[in-house]
């Protein structure tokens, strides 16, 4: 992701002093690469501290990483805003199918860019101790907690999915020590999802979440929360596309990462379930 992108993505969490140093660095990338960080700091009208707080809530290893990021984003080709835009009255298939996959491609890149490997290896280690695996989303973010339990139910994870809370807190209620609750909110703010985790927590569940990048309020109830991109979406958008995009890319890494750190078990659950499928068809045909 582009430092740019990070600053975005972080737009809403960051303090009013690093906000002034983050509009500076957007509205002049150029000139803060010749710059140091006090000087920086007075052209915005900061502190040295506050730019050295910045690039530490953009997880960025200092000032002077910052810059070579920034150098090196300004060889690329810069985000045509038009590319995330929605379609427009009679549009071309072509300028369709440009746009989405564009939009698609970012979103997809800029996920993969910031996954964190100890927030994943953390979700991994425990849902490889859960018993049983609760999935919970609201609306698109449902077709996702499906595609979890598809998943880990192949590889004898007993999962299911939720998007009904009537139907999910009757299971909850009935959780052993070890079952895990996992949460999907692209925004983290999707009331029924916040409900659910704080019932998991008040009963001792074991909460993961994902979300988009951000400190939401999902987020900071988790005990382990990961993320997705800010999807470049329109603001009156027609569908959930690029979130959805980023969550089912941020699920297979997970989900390739489990199947790889408990490969023995996971790879005779997989040919065991091909199997099944295999014998059912040939019943079948």
């Amino acid at each position: 992701m582009s430092v740019r992108g990070w600053i975005l993505n972080a737009r809403a969490e960051l303090s009013e002093a690093e906000d002034k140093v983050a509009k500076f660095i957007l509205a002049h990338p150029e000139q803060v690469i010749g710059m140091t960080a006090a000087s920086l700091a007075k052209a915005a009208g900061s502190s040295p501290a506050s730019v050295i707080r910045l690039t530490k809530s953009l997880d960025i290893d200092g000032f002077t990483t910052l810059k070579i990021l920034l150098s090196s984003d300004l060889t690329k080709t810069p985000d045509d805003p038009q590319n995330f835009a929605d379609i427009t009255p009679n549009e071309p298939l072509p300028s369709i199918k440009s746009k989405l996959l564009s939009s698609a491609l970012q979103s997809i890149r800029e996920t993969t860019d910031q996954v964190n490997q100890d927030e994943v290896a953390a979700l991994v280690k425990t849902v490889s101790k859960a018993k049983q695996l609760f999935v919970f989303g609201i609306g698109a973010s449902n077709l996702t907690a499906e595609n979890i339990c598809q998943k880990w139910n192949r590889i004898g994870t007993p999962a299911v999915a939720d998007n009904d809370l009537n139907s999910l807190l009757p299971k909850l209620v009935n959780a052993r020590p070890g079952d895990v609750l996992w949460l999907i909110s692209n925004s983290g703010e999707t009331p029924e999802v916040l409900v659910a985790a704080q019932f998991a927590k008040k009963i001792g569940v074991k909460l993961v979440s994902l979300t988009r990048f951000g400190n939401n309020s999902l987020a900071k109830q988790s005990d382990i929360a990961v993320h997705t991109s800010q999807p470049k979406e329109a603001a009156n958008r027609i569908a959930a596309t690029n979130s959805l995009l980023a969550q089912f890319m941020i699920v297979d890494i997970i989900f390739y990462d489990f199947v790889s750190r408990n490969f023995k078990q996971t790879s005779k659950a997989l040919a065991d379930s091909h199997q099944v499928i295999r014998d059912y068809k040939k019943r079948l045909l």
